[in-house]
């Protein structure tokens, strides 16, 4: 596999938003606050400046899990070091797993024989293809149900190569029935952050970098993010 270096020019790389919009419309976690937003001063009614008010949960949108979402006395997502919010990133493809089924540690090895090995500090992202339909006109219902996830394994897996975030373009890292949430717990009781909601991982090729910037929450359990995939230029 070629080496991926970072040059630090931004004419190297094409960026690619991963970031869904947030707005009324999003869908969200049924036991959290829905996004909110509501104009409170306007240009339009001769104020002097227009702003408006927000109200979303932490985990609204594209979103980090903080371990503290999961682990009692873990960090916060203020505590989380700066660095794991850039570096590497390996866009692992799923298409094709089955509905509330658990991808396995297989997949993943199966992609570090095409592609190279995961290596420590790397971020691994999950390409099931639910992304299609967030907002969708008319299917935007099956976001919210049958998503599958990750397996006990892959995450095991994922721990010993101590990867620094992973993450979905589902609204959970677990699928859709779990109780347990042993994803989440073997992810972030390893101190691995958990990424939900990625948008346009379809457009990203198996190895690029990412930068995903996160509010420094007092106490968050997470953070809505902006994250960018930035992709060499052959």
């Amino acid at each position: 596999m070629k080496t991926i270096a970072w040059t630090g020019r931004e004419s190297d790389y094409d960026m690619i938003d991963l970031t869904h919009t947030l707005r009324a419309t999003i869908p969200f976690w049924p036991t959290h606050p829905k996004f909110e937003m509501q104009q409170v001063s306007s240009l339009d009614d001769g104020k002097e400046s227009s702003y408006h008010s927000v109200c979303l949960s932490e985990h609204s949108g594209t979103h980090f899990d903080a371990p503290s979402h999961f682990i009692r006395g873990a960090k916060t997502i203020r505590d989380v070091p700066i660095q794991k919010f850039f570096g590497r990133m390996a866009k692992i493809d799923a298409l094709g797993q089955a509905p509330d089924s658990q991808l396995s540690a297989e997949k993943i090895l199966e992609f570090e024989k095409s592609h190279g090995m995961l290596e420590a500090g790397d971020a691994a992202l999950f390409y099931f293809g639910w992304s299609q339909f967030w907002e969708h006109p008319t299917r935007a219902a099956e976001f919210l149900d049958g998503w599958p996830g990750l397996s006990v394994d892959a995450a095991d897996l994922l721990v010993l190569r101590g990867v620094r975030l992973a993450g979905t373009d589902c609204l959970s890292i677990d699928h859709f029935t779990s109780k347990t949430f042993l994803a989440h717990h073997r992810l972030l009781g390893a101190d691995i952050l958990i990424g939900e909601n990625f948008a346009n991982l379809d457009c990203v090729p198996p190895w690029s970098f990412l930068a995903a910037m996160p509010l420094p929450i007092e106490n968050g359990t997470g953070s809505p993010v902006r994250a960018v995939a930035f992709v060499g230029r052959s």
